[in-house]
This record gives structure tokens, C-alpha cells and sequence, in this order.
């Protein structure tokens, strides 16, 4: 168990009290997290050092990050080696997020967390006002 499952859990424990939630995304934020990125060359009309994979469920578009490499080479089973990955800490990967997508924490693990276009806005406000301290 994780630093962040045990964040979680007590948050889903709890029943969101908003301490416990505050916890998650501070936890959360100082976090290295690993993300599966495109496998190979990086499209020639962007300036961008990867290309984050993304998964649309029910026509919503899921950005994927996990606080293992074995969580995610779990998840991506015998397709692993389609593609690549990068660790970024949780609070440059949000910041470089867009709001208008959601995020899926340790997809397919007991601790799985989904993060709605919402609390990534509500992420971003609390880097913010971490980086005018």
C-alpha cells in the first residue's frame, strides 16, 4: 500500500471529509507520478517532449497516471511495450493538464481514484496559491 492508498482510503473512509480530501491532493501533488506516454518518434507539429496517452470511456477523454511503474506495467499487461512512459511530480503533471478532461489515478488497482474536470481545477488553485508562498 501507497502513500496515496492510504490517503485515499481513509478520504473513501471518511466519506469525502473535506481534511481527508485536502490530504489526497496534497499528497497527490508531491507524488512521482508515472505516465504512459506514445512509444516512438513525437509528431513533427508539436514542440511537446511526449505525447501522454489517453483513454476515452463513455465519450469522455481519461488522462492516466499511476504511483508505480509496476502499477502501470500492470495495467498495460502484454501491451507494455507499445508504449513509453515519463515521471513527473503529481504537481507538474496537473499543472500541465487541461481542466476540461478527466484523470484516472492507479486505473485497475483497489485504490483507483477518478479525478472529474472539477477537482483538477480545484488542483491547479492549490498550486497556485503553493506557488505565491
Amino acid at each position: 500500500m501507497t502513500e496515496l492508498d492510504r490517503v485515499i482510503a481513509a478520504a473513501f473512509a471518511s466519506e469525502g471529509k473535506q481534511e481527508d480530501v485536502n490530504k489526497v491532493y496534497l499528497t497527490l501533488l508531491r507524488a512521482l507520478l508515472v505516465v504512459p506516454v506514445r512509444k516512438g518518434p513525437i509528431l513533427d507539429n508539436t514542440e511537446e517532449p511526449f505525447v501522454p496517452l489517453f483513454a476515452k470511456i463513455d465519450e469522455k477523454y481519461f488522462l492516466m497516471a499511476f504511483d508505480t511503474l509496476e502499477r502501470l506495467r500492470n495495467w498495460a499487461s502484454d501491451r507494455v511495450e507499445d508504449m513509453g512512459y515519463v515521471e513527473l511530480l503529481g504537481r507538474d503533471f496537473i499543472a500541465g493538464m487541461s481542466d476540461k478532461i478527466y484523470f484516472c489515478l492507479n486505473l485497475g488497482t483497489d485504490y483507483y481514484k477518478e479525478f472529474s474536470p472539477d477537482e483538477v481545477k480545484r488542483l491547479k488553485m492549490v498550486i497556485n496559491r503553493l506557488n505565491q508562498l
